[in-house]
């Protein structure tokens, strides 16, 4: 019953990622593009965290931790060029 779980949240996150990916591409703006960015990062490491329980690996779990922390320096740097208005809308 537990690896039917796993599977079953993985595609749930797929999904939720096919759809972030097209406000992704769409826009309308930054600050949008910004926010789905951040959202398709927090589904990896969802992803990530899942196949850590599934398979049981370490691994997993330090590539997540990975991705949150430049996930996290990324959006801080580009909201502060954004507000400079040095990045374009």
């Amino acid at each position: 019953m537990i690896p039917a779980l796993f599977l079953i949240s993985q595609w749930m996150i797929v999904a939720a990622l096919g759809l972030t990916l097209i406000r992704l591409a769409r826009g309308p703006g930054g600050f949008d593009r910004l926010l789905a960015g951040e959202t398709v990062a927090l589904g990896l490491i969802g992803l990530l965290l899942l196949q850590a329980g599934a398979a049981e690996a370490r691994l997993y779990v330090d590539a997540a931790l990975g991705l949150a922390l430049f996930s996290f320096v990324g959006a801080v740097v580009f909201a502060y060029f954004f507000e400079r208005g040095e990045l374009d809308e």
